[in-house]
């Protein structure tokens, strides 16, 4: 018989985002196309493709340097962020975001009984998957190529959190891709003429932003390379698998 209370819902904010528009093109001469035996047109597309990821990676690299970078001494201060920084609402879905250099540094951490800390995910469906120890967590680590995620000034990235939850893409238009050999591009001593030169241009676009939603999804944090690896201090119960 007792009077039921209300409780607080979810909350909503206007997100503002502005539309940007990448695109670039590649010239192929006609005889490449006609005489190859590769699938040139699909190796192109693909290609394409590849920028198009490439912009993606841009653009949510660009939202994720807009938060402070925070320095880890170590995978103590890796578990704090987690368990406390990032607490109950997002400990559960964070990840470990790193490069090869991230990759080198967690790869060579042990335990107190130089068992290491890295392991392959013991999930069947995910095998080649990686898990670091943290504590009582087992975080997903993803590494991406320094040639992206580059380390600068020693400071490795060590990205932890729920990059999902803290950028989103706005897509308008996906890779569209659209070919012709009577197209002209440019003017001057740089002008293509695909009909005169007997080229076949092929060009992509997408339109597209990314935008900060949730600021405290993740901690931008980053290891100072020392070139020292080892142990770390943690218990035994941490290299288990």
């Amino acid at each position: 018989g007792g009077k039921i209370q209300a409780k607080s819902g979810p909350q909503f904010e206007r997100v503002t985002y502005t539309i940007g528009k990448y695109a670039g093109y590649l010239p192929v001469t006609n005889e490449l196309l006609a005489d190859s035996d590769a699938a040139i047109s699909s190796v192109l597309i693909d290609w394409l493709g590849r920028e198009d990821v490439a912009t993606r990676n841009a653009l949510v690299l660009a939202a994720i340097a807009e938060k402070d970078a925070v320095e880890f001494t170590g995978l103590d201060d890796v578990k704090k962020a987690i368990n406390v920084t990032l607490g109950q609402a997002y400990s559960g879905s964070a990840v470990i975001v790193t490069n090869d250099d991230g990759l080198n540094y967690l790869d060579t951490l042990k335990d107190e009984n130089k068992r290491y800390l890295l392991q392959p995910d013991i999930n069947p469906a995910s095998p080649f998957d990686m898990t670091v120890a943290v504590g009582a967590r087992k975080i997903p680590v993803v590494v991406v190529p320094n040639a992206i995620l580059a380390t600068t000034d020693s400071k490795i990235p060590m990205i932890v959190g729920d990059l999902k939850e803290y950028c989103r893409i706005f897509d308008r238009e996906k890779l569209t891709v659209m070919t012709s050999n009577v197209a002209a591009v440019g003017t001057g001593e740089g002008a293509l003429n695909a009909f005169e030169e007997d080229l076949t241009l092929f060009r992509g676009i997408i339109r597209l932003d990314a935008e900060v939603v949730d600021d405290g999804a993740i901690v931008n944090g980053y290891i100072t390379e020392s070139g020292e690896t080892g142990d770390t201090g943690e218990t035994g119960e941490t290299g288990n698998t």
